[in-house]
């Protein structure tokens, strides 16, 4: 009785490691490694169950005598199995795990005969297709969901209740059936469990896959700041918080066609980049700061009047000039033209930035490097001669 109890306690083992090595398949990613590492996983805690039978079995008479060699072939084809699918094969390791572990159900079951319960684990087989072929592989899954189902009902109804190797008693044969009974129940635990987390792992990447294309839609690549259509969001919203005033800024880079002339277009991006973390570092939490164009940077700065939001820009145009950029074995010396306009929820925020645009060439022909404003009211119409310096 020990030594039965220990080669059941065995047959469990491979249910409590299943959970161990699902998480290193969680880890895995995409689909079809989850799920060659569902197959190498129970390829290879197949092999366990099947030398502990054979062990405590196989040294029957009869028929029995020929269990070793099956059983030693089923492990060799687990093993190949495993193989095939560190090669990078998932499907053929697949086909080969499911006919193999198939095969070796039915034969057991002509063995020792079906009130044994052997046939009871192709149940589980059923389920398991749906952990081990892709989406791509739907054709694969029912081929071998029919597969598994007609050797059940062979097994059922075509093979003997005992089979010719059977040498032992009745309360034998029923504790038999007891642990292919509890064995398939708690395989059918451990694939529900699978599939659950295999569902939990691939929501989560479909999860993280969508907030890496939000932030690609949001994000300038170059600076890491917000891109235009979060800034003109941003715009809209506090141009229509009743009860409350804005300011937008619009800050331009002087001479920087000149500086991607000399140096070349890295080293402008190496600036522009710089600049951008750095500006980013010095805003509000309620303010936003986006790369508005080219060498152009927007800020939206909610609830502030037109002096802050001046002595604000000044700040920022300070910072800009009095830290030059190194590029390799350049440092660049970059100055900052800015234009501020205030503006008040009227939902007409395109007036506001039209101002500030306005404003920022004022700074321009009042020989760069400075901040100028055009406050509520002062419409302005820039001639069309007006071309911005550079």
């Amino acid at each position: 009785m020990a030594t039965r109890a220990g080669v059941e306690g065995l047959s469990r083992i491979p249910l409590m490691v299943a959970a161990v090595f699902e998480r290193r398949v969680a880890g895995l990613g995409a689909e079809a490694g989850r799920a060659a590492g569902t197959v190498q996983m129970f390829a290879l805690i197949s092999i366990l169950p099947t030398v502990a039978f054979t062990l405590f079995y196989g040294a029957g008479t009869g028929s029995a005598s020929v269990l070793p060699w099956l059983n030693g072939a089923a492990v060799l084809g687990f093993c190949l199995c495993v193989l095939v699918v560190r090669r990078g094969h998932q499907l053929a390791g697949a086909v080969l795990y499911l006919s193999v572990a198939t095969a070796a159900m039915v034969y057991m079951v002509q063995l020792f005969g079906w009130r044994t319960g052997h046939h009871l684990y192709l149940i589980t087989a059923a389920q398991l297709v749906f952990l081990v072929f892709i989406d791509r592989q739907r054709l694969w899954r029912w081929v071998f969901v029919a597969v598994s189902a007609s050797a059940f009902l062979y097994s059922q109804l075509l093979a003997p209740a005992v089979g010719p190797s059977w040498t032992r008693g009745e309360l034998e044969l029923g504790r038999m059936f007891a642990v292919n009974a509890v064995g398939t129940a708690t395989l059918m635990f451990v694939l529900s469990v699978v599939a659950h987390h295999r569902a939990a792992a691939s929501q989560l990447e479909a999860a993280q896959h969508a907030a890496r294309a939000e932030y690609l839609a949001n994000t300038d690549m170059l600076t890491g700041l917000e891109n235009r259509r979060p800034i003109t969001a941003r715009l809209e919203q506090v141009a229509s918080d009743e009860g409350s005033s804005y300011c937008v800024a619009v800050a331009d880079l002087d001479r920087f066609k000149q500086l991607n002339d000399t140096h070349g277009h890295a080293c402008g991006d190496r600036v522009l980049a710089t600049l951008g973390d750095r500006l980013r570092g010095e805003l509000r939490a309620t303010d936003s700061v986006g790369r508005w164009g080219g060498e152009e940077f927007i800020f939206v700065l909610a609830d502030t009047s037109l002096d802050e939001a001046t002595m604000m820009m000044e700040r920022m145009r300070s910072i800009v000039g009095g830290s030059p950029v190194e590029c390799g074995t350049h440092v660049h010396g970059v100055t900052m033209s800015v234009g501020v306009a205030d503006g008040v929820a009227d939902r007409m925020s395109h007036r506001v930035v039209k101002r500030a645009d306005d404003a920022l060439y004022d700074a321009k022909l009042a020989g760069r490097d400075c901040v100028r404003v055009r406050p509520l009211g002062d419409e302005g119409i820039r001639a069309s001669s007006n071309r911005r310096a550079r």
